[in-house]
C-alpha cells in the first residue's frame, strides 16, 4: 500500500514535533490540576440553593399524637382517668351505674356513679338526650347523652358523652371520633403518648 507524500510529511511532523511537545504540555496540564487540587486548601463557601425550598408542613396535620390508652381531664369533676382511645367508635362513653335524671331550676341533669380507683364517685352532669347507640358487638341500645368539659392533653372542648355500663371493660372511658376527629392523631403502637 502506497501512501502520498502530504501524509508522509504529516505523519513525520505528528510523531517527531508534535508528540514529544504534546506530551509535555498534558504533564504541564497534569501537574498543574494536581496543584490546584490538593496543593493549596482553600475553604469554599457553599451558597445555599435559591432554587431549593423549605418543606412546608400544612397545620391540617400539626396535630398532638396520642397512644391507644391516654389520660383524659374532666375540670368540672375534678377528675383524672385512664382512657381508651378508638377510632372505631363514634362517640365518647364512660362508666356509669345508677343513672337518674333529675330537673334543677327547670334544668335536666343527669346524676350516676362512676368508679375512681375502685370506689364509688358520685357525678352530675347536663343532659343532652337518649339516643340509639350500636356497641362493638352491633347491638343497639338506648343510651343518655351528656354534654361535659373533657381535656386529653392541651386540647379541652364541651364533648357530648354516652352513659354505659362498663364494668367489665379494661377502661371507664372510651374516647370516640366526636372528641378526636381533626384534633388528633393516632399511633396505636403508643400508650400515653400524651404523658402522665
Amino acid at each position: 500500500m502506497r501512501y502520498s507524500n502530504h501524509f508522509m510529511k504529516f505523519l513525520y511532523i505528528l510523531i517527531y514535533q508534535l508528540i514529544p511537545r504534546l506530551s509535555f504540555f498534558v504533564f504541564l496540564g497534569i501537574t498543574a490540576l494536581v496543584i490546584n487540587c490538593f496543593g493549596s486548601r482553600q475553604v469554599v463557601e457553599k451558597k445555599p440553593d435559591s432554587h431549593i425550598k423549605p418543606i412546608v408542613i400544612p397545620p391540617q396535620y400539626l396535630k398532638p399524637i396520642v397512644g391507644r390508652v391516654e389520660w383524659v381531664e374532666f375540670p368540672n369533676w375534678k377528675l383524672k382517668l385512664r382512657a381508651r382511645v378508638d377510632t372505631g367508635a363514634k362517640s365518647c362513653s364512660i362508666h356509669a351505674v345508677n343513672i337518674e335524671k333529675i330537673t334543677e331550676n327547670g334544668e335536666e341533669f343527669v346524676v350516676f356513679e362512676t368508679f375512681v380507683d375502685e370506689k364509688p364517685v358520685k357525678l352530675k352532669s347536663r343532659f343532652v338526650k337518649e339516643a340509639k347507640v350500636s356497641s362493638t358487638s352491633g347491638i343497639s341500645e338506648k343510651r343518655i347523652m351528656i354534654r361535659e368539659v373533657m381535656k386529653m392533653g392541651k386540647i379541652k372542648e364541651d364533648v357530648i358523652i354516652n352513659l354505659n355500663d362498663r364494668t367489665n371493660l379494661n377502661y371507664p372511658i372510651l374516647i370516640g371520633r366526636n372528641f378526636l376527629m381533626g384534633k388528633f392523631l393516632v399511633d396505636v403502637s403508643l400508650s400515653h403518648a400524651l404523658g402522665d
